[in-house]
């Protein structure tokens, strides 16, 4: 995984920091990371650990500040502001490695629903950022990412389209190793897809992709999973599933 100095580190937007880090020389004990509020955002929220309540609600308290202030207060943070998406939380005792914690309750942590078109439908956590461009819908938290886009196979049945995917993934399987194949028959759709790994320069970096085509007559919803860890690897074939067509 590629590291950088505190000089070089990368833009990532402001981190809303407790004032006993930067003005008390406590070091951070509890960091996580929530959905931007504004572009100059970077999600990350990060405390001592020994705020009291009465602190915490006092706006005063905490500022924003350029994550390079805080790195050189405590860079053991580094790789968690770079590498970690929003919805995860970490905490450590002092003097101790950091460890991710899963109970902690987050504001914008629940299911929504994305009406993707007039037919296809998308249920994700709305801690995602939705974005669109011009090759389709993006879905991302930073260290997990889906991309998803529709193609139009006008006079075609869903399988001829899903004998055309076979004969894709098993040119794909020459290229790069498949390392698992995937079908799912639902209803009126038929979910076809395969996993693999590929390598990341700007991170240095192995990580997991798959692809996934929700077939229905004369569409395909195309739908790209990546992920860091092997552990969101349930993420990305439930979310799969969840893809529905009306």
């Amino acid at each position: 995984m590629r590291k950088f100095s505190i000089d070089n580190f990368p833009s990532i937007g402001g981190v809303m920091c407790s004032k006993m880090i930067v003005e008390e020389s406590y070091k951070p004990l509890f960091i996580f990371r929530e959905k931007q509020t504004n572009e100059n955002d970077s999600g990350w929220r990060i405390f001592s650990g020994f705020e009291s309540d009465q602190y915490s609600e006092n706006a005063n308290n905490f500022g924003i500040y350029d994550p390079k202030t805080i790195l050189k207060i405590d860079n053991s943070i580094s790789e968690l502001l770079l590498y970690k998406g929003v919805g995860t939380v970490w905490e450590r005792e002092p003097n101790k490695d950091w460890y991710e914690v899963f109970d902690y309750p987050l504001e914008d942590d629940f299911m929504i629903e994305n009406q993707l078109t007039e037919n296809w439908k998308l249920s994700i956590n709305n801690l995602f950022i939705k974005n669109k461009d011009e090759d389709g819908i993006m879905f991302t938290t930073n260290d997990k990412t889906l991309r998803l886009d529709i193609w139009n196979y006008d006079g075609k049945s869903k399988e001829e389209i899903l004998k055309e995917k076979k004969e894709e993934i098993s040119k794909r399987n020459a290229e790069n190793k498949v390392l698992k194949k995937y079908q799912l028959d639902q209803g009126n759709r038929i979910k076809i897809g395969y996993h693999i790994k590929e390598y990341s320069q700007q991170k240095d970096i192995e990580y997991n992709l798959i692809c996934g085509f929700c077939i229905v007559d004369n569409e395909v919803l195309n739908a790209f999973f990546y992920f860091d860890n092997e552990s969101d690897l349930e993420w990305a074939l439930n979310t799969w599933k969840m893809i529905d067509y009306l």
